[in-house]
């Protein structure tokens, strides 16, 4: 069997895969948001959509693809429980692309051997399996917009890097993990027009997209709204085995050690971090590959506020930089993170469906999850081991696999 016939049946397998275990109860919270949602996008002006009567807490991006399921939804009169798989979909098909277009990065700097190998370590992974086809959140399709930003960034098409990025903000403001990305490119390589081609074309994508749901000052009522979003979650971790999970999860981060609350300890944490980062990347010549993964693990875990989800797009990154680093260290390391991370998506899902809400428990094991409940704050402290312990392989790394 050759190298395309090899990616096709793996790809079909793990198409399979994930629509098999989308059978499984949806994260309900989640679940029922998308539900709604589409319902009410598919009845009413977009301009309509948010309002203070209705919990409606995401900015417009993901928001289309609902929109158009719900319009499948009415004029095929699909039936409840087939709309909750077909809302598990988008996310789905956006990892199955995530783990071509990772493939197909990394054949340009390594073997066939090791880009089918990233491949696969993208189409099997179990934590993103769970995201996208247990859980039934859209972290991919976030993370697919995030990668064409930074692979279109390293081939200097600034401009559909720019729209990319746009966009990704549109469906999940925690792409604003790479804008110390941006920022560092446009120092090391300043001129007036790049600054131009990165900045106009993603306002214009984020105006031109949120104009039908603010149309009156959008850019003003779209900052609002996800200023209002975040002041929803002022706490230290929202279940996240990050650093701030070592304290405690749902701590107000108004709370505060040595004078300074805990959400300006995590400012200053991730300001110092990207301090230093963005030294190393000049005294180093870190590549755009190894910023952006550098920048989603410092983004899941030094500031307060973050959910369990976030570390997503960093294991992507992460798949990418292992095979192309060529590093066992690596491998292993990301391997452990996935894991504990795995973990804490399962912990999570049957706390809430299983226990919470009393779905039926389809998933709750006793001795994993009394384990995981009583361990929180150790296994929060091994996966904050971990991300020192990558980012200090990432910067020990002397090569340099990319033009930056």
């Amino acid at each position: 069997m050759n190298q395309y016939n090899k990616i096709l049946f793996l790809a079909t397998l793990g198409l399979i895969i994930r629509l098999l275990l989308s059978f499984l109860p949806g994260f309900k919270i989640d679940m029922g948001d998308w539900f709604a949602w589409s319902i009410r996008l598919s009845n009413f002006n977009f301009s309509q959509f948010y309002s203070k009567d209705v919990f409606t807490d995401y900015t417009p991006g993901y928001l289309y693809i609902l929109s158009i399921l719900g319009f499948l939804k009415n004029h095929l009169q699909i039936p409840d429980n087939q709309f909750y798989l077909l809302l598990k979909l988008p996310a789905i098909i956006a990892e199955l692309i995530l783990g071509l277009l990772i493939y197909k990065e990394a054949r340009k700097f390594v073997s066939e051997k090791l880009a089918f190998l990233a491949f696969c370590l993208v189409l099997f992974q179990p934590a993103l399996i769970f995201n996208s086809s247990i859980w039934g959140q859209v972290d991919s399709v976030l993370t697919l917009f995030m990668l064409i930003a930074v692979i279109a960034l390293i081939r200097n098409n600034l401009i559909l890097s720019s729209i990319s990025f746009g966009i990704s903000l549109l469906v999940k403001p925690q792409a604003i993990a790479l804008i110390p990305l941006f920022a560092i490119f446009l120092v090391n390589h300043f001129k007036l027009s790049n600054l131009i081609k990165l900045l106009l074309p993603a306002l214009s994508a984020i105006f031109i997209l949120t104009f039908p749901f603010f149309s009156d000052q959008t850019l003003i009522n779209l900052s609002k709204h996800i200023l209002n979003t975040a002041n929803e979650y002022s706490y230290t971790s929202i279940n996240a085995y990050n650093l701030w999970g070592t304290v405690g999860f749902w701590i107000p981060d108004v709370t505060v050690w040595n004078s300074i609350s805990y959400q300006n300890w995590g400012y200053i944490l991730l300001t110092s971090y990207w301090i230093v980062i963005t030294y190393l990347y000049f005294r180093k010549r870190l590549s755009i590959y190894a910023v952006a993964a550098l920048a989603t693990l410092g983004f899941f875990f030094l500031p307060t506020r973050v959910h369990e989800r976030y570390l997503y797009p960093a294991l992507v990154f992460l798949v990418l930089l292992t095979a192309t680093y060529r590093s066992k260290l690596l491998l292993a390391l990301t391997g452990l993170l996935s894991i504990l991370h795995f973990l804490n998506l399962y912990y999570v899902y049957v706390y809430y469906n299983e226990f919470y809400f009393q779905l039926p428990k389809v998933l709750y094991n006793p001795i994993i999850y009394n384990f995981l409940e009583a361990s929180s704050k150790n296994l929060s402290l091994l996966s904050t081991i971990i991300f020192i312990s990558i980012t200090i392989g990432i910067i020990k790394y002397h090569a340099k696999p990319y033009d930056n």
